[in-house]
């Protein structure tokens, strides 16, 4: 088991989450959350990258809020982002990362 966990730390620091996000991301990603995200680890960093390089500054908060999100296919995560005006997109995700549910 501690070989496991130590797995699912190295994982969520590979994702830019900090000690902080990690200890958010224990007290609310189960076991199965962590294998799902697991089996599809590249698809979670491309998405993230995404994100990252689109210039939204709190994808951490996206990514814990959000996950299920980032499970979705590469291509389609970034049409999804893409409909909108990029800088208001990131001021509002930035503002209230809530909104990513309503994308």
């Amino acid at each position: 088991m501690m070989n496991e966990n130590k797995k699912e730390v190295l994982f969520i620091k590979d994702l830019g989450l900090d000690d902080e996000h990690i200890k958010e991301v224990k007290a609310i990603f189960d076991s199965e959350t962590f294998n799902i995200i697991n089996e599809n680890i590249e698809t979670v960093y491309t998405n993230i990258s995404f994100l990252k390089n689109l210039g939204v500054s709190n994808y951490q908060d996206a990514f814990l809020r959000f996950y299920n999100m980032f499970l979705i296919e590469p291509s389609s995560f970034e049409e999804i982002f893409q409909k909108y005006d990029k800088e208001d997109l990131i001021a509002k995700l930035e503002k209230n990362v809530a909104i990513m549910e309503h994308l």
